[in-house]
């Protein structure tokens, strides 16, 4: 992490001297993040569009092989290997992302003392936003990236698209402003990639 938490110092730093203002610079850091992270990112959102594509045939199969757990995962096995589709690929890019996130959360810790205690909008980027917009923006955000990804014939799923919004906000309510400016900038970010890939094709 000590090896991440110098590396996202320097280029804040750096692109603090560009715009004259840190919260500025943890969108740039944010965007040179997202395209660091882009080829992944692609991989994981073509999984779940594929994911997407299979899923009536996995209804059929849940409904004549049910009765069958074995001969049910399988049948499930064969048809992702059939379609070269792999159920665990969209996880890879959310691993990168808890390293990152911990190494942001370390560089705008008080003690560090990179980030000043400065102000950014209406917010003090070393300090929770006092209003709570910030975390409100990123719960809407999470539910679009939900609603996205199309689970709404699934009930589990749908449920889930519901709880994960408001677990969003109840995580982020407390973090620095900052470290909320680098999480709402890269699911904007994910959102409007995820709707030209799920909507738009390849």
């Amino acid at each position: 992490m000590e090896f991440l938490y110098k590396i996202f110092e320097q280029i804040l730093i750096f692109l603090n001297g560009i715009t004259g203002n840190f919260g500025l610079a943890i969108i740039g850091l944010t965007i040179l993040i997202k395209l660091a992270l882009l080829p992944l990112t692609l991989k994981q959102d073509k999984s779940m569009k594929k994911m997407k594509q299979l899923q009536p045939i996995l209804d059929q199969y849940k409904e004549k092989y049910g009765h069958d757990k074995n001969l049910l995962n399988q049948k499930t096995m064969e048809l992702y290997k059939e379609k070269s589709v792999n159920p665990a690929g969209g996880c890879l890019p959310l691993l990168f992302q808890l390293p990152i996130l911990w190494a942001l959360f370390g560089v705008l810790r008080v003690e560090r003392g990179i980030v000043p205690a400065e102000g950014f909008l209406w917010m003090n980027l070393l300090q929770p936003d006092p209003y709570y917009i910030l975390p409100v923006l990123n719960g809407i955000i999470a539910f679009v990236q939900q609603k996205l990804t199309g689970t709404d014939n699934n009930p589990q799923m749908k449920q889930m698209m519901y709880i994960f919004p408001v677990m969003m906000v109840f995580i982020s309510y407390k973090m620095p402003a900052g470290l909320q400016i680098y999480w709402l900038t890269s699911s904007l970010a994910g959102v409007l990639q995820q709707y030209f890939i799920m909507k738009k094709g390849d």
